[in-house]
């Protein structure tokens, strides 16, 4: 396997298998990706529908969850990571979908010393609702993007490359729904901080780390990019993180380390994380990781 999406998810099991679908018909990237579904703990029928899904996927499908306990997107990435196995990692959400090149463009762009990301497309709920995952098997999903969205990407893309091309710290900024990365790389920093609980932050924190380490970040905004789903905002949800916890924390460390404390090695010390195996190729069952 050449790359390894990472899928994080909580109870959105409709928007999972529109997700799934698009990675189903990524083109030319047959036989070089895993995926593994990161669950932050959800009590309805996501599983199941995984289970369901596995037998139609020509990938490598895993499923790590544990007890829900608030917003925990960095223990579900980190979680996801330690479960995967190829040597370059894909972050994107269960409430996204992804263009039939994604993939492809992604190992298109990877370099030594860079981490490729951009935001990603934002749709509202009328037109999320009729995107079902027929539309995306055999259409063109780019074509439910309104031109204002278009343009928006485009614009950002141009900007990313002028922030790169300045060497301009912090910029392009990255955002958790497409971050591409090697695994040395996340190593080396231990992951995503479990102290971030909670929407928001983690992805910046990730990215100051990342800038320690001497990484620059590469947008490939202009290449390809996510398309959102529509969804009520996240309880933690505040715009600009303003009034949260994360913002102190992440405000407090001043002298922020490279390697994080509470991180990717942890993933062994958690008795109560759950991994299936391989949903493609074993009958379901749970076990301790």
């Amino acid at each position: 396997m050449d790359i390894a999406v990472i899928i994080s998810t909580f109870e959105r099991p409709g928007h999972l298998e529109r997700c799934l679908a698009s990675l189903a018909v990524q083109e030319g990237v047959a036989d070089r990706f895993e995926v593994v579904v990161t669950d932050d703990g959800s009590r309805d029928k996501t599983l199941q529908i995984l289970t369901t899904l596995a037998r139609h996927v020509a990938f490598p499908l895993r499923f790590t969850t544990h007890k829900h306990d608030g917003f925990r997107l960095a223990r579900c990435r980190n979680e996801g990571v330690a479960a995967s196995t190829a040597p370059y990692i894909l972050f994107t959400d269960g409430d996204c979908i992804l263009p039939r090149d994604h993939l492809r463009q992604h190992l298109a762009a990877r370099r030594l010393g860079w981490v490729v990301g951009s935001d990603c497309a934002r749709l509202d709920e009328a037109t999320s609702a009729r995107i079902d995952t027929g539309a995306i098997l055999h259409g063109d999903i780019e074509r439910f993007v309104p031109r204002s969205e278009s343009r928006r990407i485009r614009l950002k893309g141009l900007r990313a490359k002028a922030y790169q091309w300045a060497h301009v710290p912090m910029r392009p900024r990255l955002s958790g729904n497409n971050i591409a990365l090697w695994r040395d790389d996340y190593e080396q920093i231990n992951g995503f901080d479990e102290q971030f609980i909670g929407w928001g932050l983690e992805d910046r924190d990730l990215q100051c780390r990342l800038a320690r380490l001497g990484r620059r970040v590469n947008s490939i905004l202009l290449t390809t990019a996510p398309i959102h789903l529509w969804h009520p905002p996240a309880p933690s949800f505040a715009r600009n993180n303003s009034g949260t916890r994360n913002l102190d924390y992440f405000k407090s460390l001043h002298a922020r380390p490279m390697r994080c404390v509470d991180g990717l090695v942890k993933f062994d010390e958690r008795p109560e994380t759950i991994l299936c195996p391989d949903l493609t190729t074993a009958a379901p069952g749970r076990h301790a990781a």
